[in-house]
């Protein structure tokens, strides 16, 4: 039983919403700071696929390397979330078919 909470504590703490938000939450203000934006795609075109949205993403960010570091996540058959500068998210709102909007972290504020 012990093996057992050894192993499962590792994944409970990775998983947790407090790690979850701090891997989503901004970066920062300085230069080269990245954000996350949601990326919606109506396209003739599109493939409701992440190799899509990689080759995408790649078109961008320069590599499909850093591609694979930006993505978060992918919605199925709309888009996909990922993490990139300003003028990356500016390259890709100017393609055909394609809105960008960068996403915002919203605060429970609990009054006790």
């Amino acid at each position: 039983m012990a093996n057992a909470s050894i192993v499962l504590l590792p994944l409970l703490l990775m998983f947790s919403p407090v790690a979850m938000s701090a891997a989503l939450a901004p970066a920062g203000a300085e230069e080269g700071s990245k954000d996350v934006y949601v990326v919606f795609i109506s396209r003739g075109d599109y493939t409701d696929s992440v190799d899509y949205d990689l080759r995408l993403l790649a078109s961008v960010v320069g590599s499909a390397e850093e591609a694979k570091e930006a993505l978060v996540y992918h919605y199925s058959g709309i888009g996909f979330a990922a993490r990139l500068e300003s003028k990356h998210a500016d390259q890709l709102s100017k393609k055909e078919g394609i809105a960008v909007l960068k996403d915002k972290m919203y605060h429970v504020e609990e009054n006790v």
